[in-house]
């Protein structure tokens, strides 16, 4: 008999032993039961969710084994199974590693990718992120333009982890739906042209559409014979909008500008992504193997996903002849200015206000407009001074300029139009500025030029409007003989808030006459004389001072009695308030001549010949200043006397001399 020294009897012994046997077999049970479970977890499910359930099979068999485990002190030292980030390799307790049961082992390696592998699969189902429909996507003729993060609806994978031997297959399916717009289009000035292209394939989501809404500018190129796009849109002779309605776009082309009539080229080409859909298919896996003995590591295969990401394009394929048609030239009988401030602070600067009127803006437009500061240190010959332009242009080297208005100052506002598309003015035209008609026009090569077309006495603003109960004349000469000519010799009170503007008289015959030669000049039968038999009714007519209003059914005083009236229709009245801005009354003040009027006799000690008798020879200078300087005093206090004005003036006008004698009066 061979005889063992005695280290080989007591190795011997230990090998034979039981306990060792049973530890044996248990082990090795371990290790076949780990092993069986991965190999099964490799064909049914993905690696990752594999690992993460070898993870709890070995941890529920360690906690079996724990009295064998127990046995050999070198299993302690083994990496218990945890789904550790990163697999760093056991340096100090390598050389016990091999008393580690091999089940830990595997389930040590296979845990690492677990949790990310399973965040990949449960992702599967879920709506894919926008960026993943984004990656990948193909270009069109380079002009490919991609949604924001947020504008697809995309169904699919979301998160897909690298490394873990899990990978991602994504097939791109590109759909384009193709918009092409007739290859001839009639666009008149004015008018607008609507196209729908067809239904997007796919659909268009409601969240991007004011993404892929577009507004591009085109200016009429007669050397190219095209439409080429420009940023600015006041450079543009034609517009188109792009813009979804429901599934499909729509293109409204609208001729705008001045271009004259002609074909033009246009072309677009050029695709839009509009939607984009991710769609998990199925997942491939390639299994995991076994290598060498049952105590050796599990090496798991690869997961492949596959999806689909489907793109929708619009794509714009458009080269159409667009003929541009002018509107038809007009004569102009009425330009309307709007919008124009004349009611300016003091301390404001000017600023260009004035706008054409919706309907005529294709006809004519604003060529600038003027503010003039008037010197008027004498009324009759108000000079300019200082001036504001809206074109820079216009400003001559040295002229003195307008920053700002100023208190108690004169201000002049003129504007000139320029016309459009080659209309012209009617021989008989006008120009209405803020709805008032302007008297002096010129017209200009462009167009027509309005000076003094309104005008402004700079003061503070009003805080509160303030009622005229009471009306006052005084002076009135209302009492004739037959042959008599009429004298005007009436005026409102000191500090009166009724302003004067004239007097008149109206016969029952239809003769008239007018203390304002403004107004008489135009009477075809006028009163030259009072006639016997025909009853003449008295009229006066006055506006509110500045911030004053009369009130409804104000009282009317006629030298100091008190007199009834009637208001006539040419009178600024408010129809709701019932607050008048101008009156002009026909009051029941009247009379009626008898007879021819008797020779005047001379008086003793009168030096006018015997025109008066001794009653009223105190009252003939007056009268006679009255009669002979009419206008004066009361174009002082009125400014409507245009024509008298007017060769004083010129441009300038009777309204100059009228604020600024009234500004006066009121500042008395």
């Amino acid at each position: 008999m061979r005889k063992r020294n005695p280290e080989q009897r007591a190795r011997h012994a230990k090998d034979c032993s039981p306990i060792n046997g049973a530890e044996r077999r248990t082990g090795t049970r371990i290790a076949c039961v780990g092993v069986s479970a991965l190999i099964a977890g490799q064909l049914f499910m993905p690696a990752a969710s594999l690992a993460a359930e070898s993870a709890d099979q070995d941890a529920a068999t360690n906690d079996a084994a724990a009295p064998a485990a127990q046995a050999t002190p070198a299993a302690e030292t083994a990496p218990a199974a945890s789904a550790a980030p990163a697999p760093s390799a056991p340096a100090a307790s390598a050389p016990v590693a091999d008393s580690a049961p091999a089940g830990q082992q595997a389930a040590s390696q296979q845990a690492q990718p677990a949790a990310p592998a399973a965040t990949a699969n449960d992702a599967a189902d879920n709506v894919a992120a926008p960026a993943n429909a984004a990656a990948g996507q193909n270009d069109f003729d380079g002009n490919a333009a991609a949604l924001p993060a947020d504008a697809m609806q995309a169904r699919g994978v979301t998160d897909v982890t690298e490394g873990g031997g899990i990978k991602v297959n994504t097939t791109v399916v590109d759909h384009y739906t193709d918009c092409v717009l007739p290859s001839n289009v009639t666009l008149v000035k004015g008018q607008s042209y609507t196209f729908d292209f067809p239904d997007v394939e796919g659909g268009i989501p409601e969240e991007p559409r004011s993404v892929i809404t577009e507004v591009k500018y085109y200016r009429a190129d007669a050397a190219s014979g095209s439409l080429v796009e420009v940023l600015d849109e006041s450079m543009a002779d034609v517009s188109a909008r792009f813009e979804p309605v429901g599934n499909h776009m729509r293109l409204t082309l609208s001729f705008t500008g001045g271009a004259a009539s002609g074909s033009y080229r246009l072309t677009r080409n050029d695709a839009l992504l509009v939607n984009a859909t991710l769609n998990y298919t199925n997942t491939d896996y390639e299994g995991g193997i076994l290598i060498g003995d049952p105590d050796d590591i599990f090496k798991p295969g690869s997961v492949i996903i596959n999806e689909t990401r489907d793109n929708y394009y619009i794509r714009y394929s458009i080269d159409s002849e667009i003929t541009l048609v002018a509107a038809e030239n007009e004569a102009l009988e009425n330009l309307n200015v709007d919008n124009v401030k004349t009611d300016y602070a003091p301390g404001e600067a000017p600023r260009a206000t004035a706008t054409v009127p919706a309907a005529d803006a294709d006809k004519y437009e604003i060529a600038y407009e003027c503010w003039e500061e008037m010197d008027g240190s004498d009324p009759r010959e108000l000079t300019p001074v200082a001036f504001w332009y809206s074109d820079p242009g216009k400003y001559a080297p040295g002229m003195k300029k307008i920053t700002q208005f100023e208190e108690g100052k004169f201000y002049m506002y003129s504007v000139e139009l320029r016309l459009k598309d080659g209309n012209t003015l009617a021989d008989d035209y006008s120009v209405n500025v803020n709805g008032q008609w302007a008297s002096n026009t010129i017209k200009t090569v462009e167009g027509v030029f309005a000076p003094n077309a309104a005008n402004m006495l700079c003061e503070q603003p009003i805080v509160e409007m303030q009622a005229i109960d009471l009306i006052e004349i005084n002076g009135a000469t209302t009492t004739f003989k037959a042959g008599d000519k009429p004298l005007f010799t009436a005026g409102t009170p000191e500090g009166s808030n009724a302003i004067f503007q004239c007097e008149y008289w109206t016969g029952s015959d239809g003769s008239e006459a007018n203390s304002v030669g403004f107004w008489d000049q135009n009477i075809t039968n006028r009163i030259d004389a009072f006639k016997p038999g025909v009853t003449y009714r008295y009229g006066v007519y006055l506006k509110p001072a500045r911030g004053f209003y009369f009130a409804p059914g104000a009282k009317l005083m006629i030298n100091g009695v008190e007199c009834g009236y009637q208001v006539g229709e040419a009178s600024e009245v408010d129809s709701e308030s019932g607050r008048a801005y101008t009156l002009w009354l026909s009051t029941d003040l009247t009379f009626t001549p008898e007879g021819a009027a008797p020779a005047p006799q001379p008086q003793p000690g009168s030096n006018n010949g015997g025109t008066t008798n001794a009653d009223d020879t105190a009252k003939a200078p007056t009268v006679e200043a009255a009669a002979t300087k009419p206008a004066a005093g009361n174009l002082a206090a009125t400014g409507d006397d245009a024509a008298l004005m007017a060769a004083a003036l010129g441009i300038a006008g009777a309204t100059a001399a009228t604020a600024v004698a009234a500004a006066r009066r009121r500042n008395r």
